[in-house]
């Protein structure tokens, strides 16, 4: 089950943290409406049971307004049919109680013990928000929505979007004679940096992708211009580089629960230097 909430921009909005807070205690009181109140908020907004996941929360700029939105795991996923398409770093689980994909991943029925339906938390999910005076506008999309809508997930889905940022394709596109590496750090959330280093040591190139959600859309990419020019062992101009666009004032994130920070970035950044130089 997936929901999501669309918030209008304005002072109410403007900090992530308190609305994360806000809508963390509205999905809190629907799960124990269902038999799910042994479920807790742990880490970057996971929903977790004796160290499993059953769900997640998040909130992001989304630039046109705020979205808040999460999951919920009814059914058992079919992991093995996941884990044959995505590639998992070994860092995404050094932090988490269950190491194994399959058995980090619980469902809402193991938890209560008896079958939880979506109409079960659609209707507590309903509640919980108007008992915190949280109103719902439920409408159809306009045309110009449905239009808009329709060309946008012909974009997202289409290959060059979803491999926008490749690691096998940065790989073939960078620079002739320039050593290329990867790096990942995980802090709050994951980060993974790759570099092409030319003959002198120089950053010619470079990707950043993670397992985080910050606005705007192209911030990523902005870093990745931002640390070409560079020298790969020049510490301090790279924080520096790093800093002038994720502590700019424009990077809008979650930071309290899934802040990623510049350390994070440079962390990565530096494995990712150190892999190329040894290559």
């Amino acid at each position: 089950m997936m929901w999501g909430f669309l918030l209008p921009k304005g002072p109410d909005a403007a900090d992530l943290d308190a609305l994360l807070e806000r809508f963390q205690a509205v999905v809190s009181s629907a799960l124990d409406a269902v038999g799910l109140g042994e479920v807790a908020f742990e880490g970057s907004s996971d929903l977790r049971w004796h160290g499993r996941k059953l769900g997640a929360l998040t909130a992001q700029d989304v630039v046109a307004c705020i979205s808040v939105g999460g999951f919920l795991n009814l059914r058992r996923p079919d992991l093995s049919t996941y884990l044959r398409v995505v590639r998992i770093p070994d860092d995404k689980f050094k932090d988490k109680a269950v190491k194994d994909m399959t058995e980090y991943v619980c469902t809402a029925e193991e938890v209560a013990g008896t079958t939880v339906t979506y109409e079960d938390v659609r209707d507590a999910l309903v509640a919980a928000l108007a008992a915190d005076g949280i109103e719902l506008r439920p409408d159809r999309l306009g045309p110009g929505e449905a239009k808009g809508f329709a060309k946008l997930s012909e974009r997202v889905r289409s290959p060059g979007s979803i491999r926008r940022i490749s690691s096998e394709r940065f790989t073939a596109a960078a620079p002739p004679g320039c050593a290329v590496g990867f790096g990942n750090h995980k802090g709050r959330k994951l980060c993974r940096a790759g570099v092409a280093l030319d003959g002198d040591g120089v950053i010619a190139a470079a990707m950043f992708a993670g397992d985080m959600h910050a606005s705007p859309p192209d911030v990523l990419e902005q870093l990745s211009a931002a640390v070409q020019g560079a020298g790969g062992t020049d510490t301090d101009d790279l924080r520096a580089r790093i800093s002038g666009v994720w502590e700019s004032g424009e990077v809008v994130q979650a930071d309290d629960n899934m802040g990623v920070t510049t350390d994070d970035l440079l962390s990565a950044t530096a494995r990712a230097v150190d892999a190329a130089r040894q290559a």
